[in-house]
């Protein structure tokens, strides 16, 4: 067989397999027409078993309503039918056929609710009021038939009936299916811009001018122009020549707020950076008129904040128009302008606060925080890339906190700045502060770092395995030895007694596994992997032991160990298990507490870290400010820290943004000390 005849046999076999493979647009043909006959289905069954009930329930409505206009020799005694005495009192007896009923229609309506409308919530709604008309309109049509019998002829009510009432028939049931769809398919979209293109609504006079996402089409300067002839505009004419100017105003705000949707212009900075949030939330491409409005005219620096932290949290949204890249080209460029978080001068506290851990999550998490507060920030970590280091106002390269020198560099960089307070965020260096207090006291340096025997008692899975089970917090069932790894029921996971980030984690699902896993990860330990939804909590706890703030989040999408994408929620039975677990390990300061819920609702906890976490701006942003609350109980031991709440449902995604530097614009300290 020749190289052309193998290749054209090849071509045909694939050829005749692909047809064996229905495509979706076939599957699609077949689903239609399944649901098609379904509905004739329903309406067949619907009119076989309702149909008597209808014809008696609409002669019932018809008889009701003729008494009460007071029209005699009609009578509905017979139940599905009326007896009719004409002008001569000649009788004729009319009667409710199927064809004279409703039911057809509102079946009709109910098949189309059902197959094609059933994903709207508000079909419902619309399919009753349908109904209703339907069925006012056929008593109209009714009431007409059985007058014109009575006081025409018995001629006129056969002629009404058969011919002007088919006529009404086919209107009402018309209609009634412009209603149902009309309510249903109804969906509330506000305009941004009149017809010319521009922003009605008030705006600063720096919006006064056209920009970029609301520009009035200029003529040609070359181009002749003709002049237009101007129209009569009857509104314009009364507000301006009739109404009263305050009048006037009132009903123009008025008009304005339920017409256009952004209404940025006239509200106060705060107000406005609320509605770009909002109308960012609802997708770039519905409203990018609007966005790029604000970015264009817009002054206020929070306002461009929130507008550039919006656009930068959607990069996942499909690119709709040119629009949404100009639109993002200006949120990162708006990101890009300056490496550190501009800080309201009237909100400046004067204080230094020395942040250790600059380049972990929970590290530039702290830092932001404290410099949106208005507070200095001296940065120190051991990384000199660390991107905390260019987030501060002040920073510093320290030794690793396990390598000699740690202690000496420290305590150098905090007598040359004098920090108000020192906050860690890596809890393997409490260790290495813990000796540390007394010669911090001496330079001015609060500090509160929780108990070592806690600490060791959280950064030891052991320690935290055996803390929980004698306190009777559920946890996993652990194993640290070769020879009991095999008694914790499975399916399992495997990680270092001592680790963090999920660094060294193996899981396992066939038991002649676990072995290897288990010699394979330093310091194993062996436990049970949960089932369930993954939660993390913020916690904080005062002195006394009084947990003052809990604010769970599902962690809805993690990498490397650092939440990406989480959601707020508040459960008792998460806070009381949180609770329960910080007393079992008796810690005192920001924690963050890691855990379990099944699908019964049954809370398992996991694993303590003695830190803030790296999910703390989600924390923040849902109101409890944890950062400030614990600034305030280092400056002040002795003050009684309040209670914090928060907002459920505030969602967090994150995104990556860029920091640039050059190598000689950091303070490099520690070694060369």
């Amino acid at each position: 067989m020749t190289l052309v005849a193998r290749r054209l046999d090849h071509a045909l076999h694939d050829r005749a397999r692909r047809r064996l493979v229905r495509s979706g647009t076939a599957r699609r043909r077949q689903l239609v027409i399944v649901e098609m006959l379904l509905a004739v289905a329903g309406c067949i069954a619907g009119y076989t078993l309702f149909i008597d009930w209808a014809r008696h329930f609409e002669v019932r409505v018809c008889e009701q309503i003729i008494l009460a206009m007071g029209v005699d020799r009609i009578s509905a005694a017979l139940g599905d039918s009326f007896i009719v005495f004409g002008p001569g009192f000649e009788p004729v007896t009319a009667q409710m056929t199927g064809s004279c009923s409703i039911l057809s229609s509102v079946l009709a309506l109910a098949a189309l609710a059902v197959i094609v409308l059933r994903e709207r919530s508000q079909v419902l709604l619309g399919f009753v009021v349908a109904s209703v008309f339907v069925l006012a309109a056929n008593q109209v049509r009714l009431l007409l038939s059985l007058l014109a019998g009575r006081y025409f002829a018995v001629d006129a009510l056969v002629f009404f009936h058969d011919w002007i009432g088919a006529v009404i028939n086919f209107a009402y049931t018309l209609i009634g299916l412009l209603i149902m769809i009309g309510m249903t398919m109804y969906d509330a979209q506000r305009a941004e811009q009149d017809h010319t293109g521009r922003h009605t609504a008030d705006r600063p006079e720096a919006w006064a001018r056209p920009g970029l996402g609301h520009r009035v089409p200029l003529a040609d300067s070359e181009a002749p122009t003709v002049p237009k002839v101007p129209k009569v505009q009857v509104a314009a004419f009364l507000h301006r020549k009739i109404l009263p100017r305050a009048l006037s105003v009132r009903l123009a705000r008025r008009r304005e707020r339920t017409r256009v949707d952004y209404r940025v212009g006239h509200e106060n900075a705060a107000r406005r950076a609320a509605i770009v949030r909002e109308l960012a939330a609802k997708g770039l491409g519905v409203h990018t008129a609007t966005l790029l409005a604000v970015a264009t005219h817009e002054t206020d620096i929070g306002v461009l904040d929130a507008l550039a932290d919006a656009v930068a949290a959607r990069q996942w949204e499909p690119v709709a128009n040119a629009d949404v890249i100009a639109l993002r080209l200006w949120a990162r460029a708006w990101l890009m302008r300056t490496p550190a978080v501009d800080v309201d001068l009237e909100k400046e506290s004067g204080r230094l606060i020395a942040v250790t851990g600059a380049g972990g999550p929970a590290g530039v998490a702290v830092i932001q925080a404290l410099r949106k507060a208005g507070d200095a920030v001296l940065a120190l970590d051991a990384n000199p890339d660390g991107v905390g280091l260019r987030l501060a106002t002040h920073s510093a390269v320290l030794p690793r906190a396990d390598q000699p020198g740690y202690a000496e560099s420290l305590l150098s960089i905090l007598a040359e700045h004098r920090p108000g307070a020192l906050v860690c965020t890596v809890a393997e260096e409490y260790h290495a502060l813990t000796p540390l207090v007394g010669h911090l006291d001496e330079l001015g340096v609060r500090t509160w770092l929780p108990d070592p025997a806690s600490a060791e008692t959280c950064l030891d899975k052991v320690a935290f395995a055996t803390a929980l089970h004698a306190a009777g917090v559920p946890h996993p069932a652990t194993a640290w030895t070769a020879d009991t790894a095999g008694l914790v029921p499975g399916p399992w996971v495997v990680k270092p007694a001592r680790g963090r980030g999920s660094r060294d984690v193996v899981l396992v699902d066939n038991p002649a596994d676990l072995p290897h896993a288990f010699f394979s990860v330093p310091g194993a330990i062996v436990q049970t992997r949960l089932a369930g939804q993954e939660f993390t909590a913020d916690a904080l706890v005062a002195r006394d032991g009084r947990m003052v703030a809990c604010v769970p989040r599902w962690r809805d999408e993690t990498r490397g160990g650092i939440s990406v994408r989480g959601t707020t929620f508040a459960s008792a039975t998460v806070t009381d298990v949180v609770a329960a677990t910080l007393r079992a390990v008796g810690h005192s300061g920001p924690a963050n507490v890691q855990g379990f819920v099944d699908v019964t609702g049954a809370v398992t906890i996991v694993e303590v870290n003695p830190r803030f976490s790296g999910g703390l701006p989600l924390t923040l942003a849902a109101g409890a400010d944890v950062v400030s609350a614990y600034v305030a109980g280092i400056l002040d031991p002795a003050a009684e820290m309040p209670a914090l709440e928060f907002q459920p449902g505030v969602r967090m995604a994150r995104y990556f943004s860029e920091v640039f530097y050059t190598s000689s614009s950091l303070e490099m300290v520690g070694a060369a000390r």
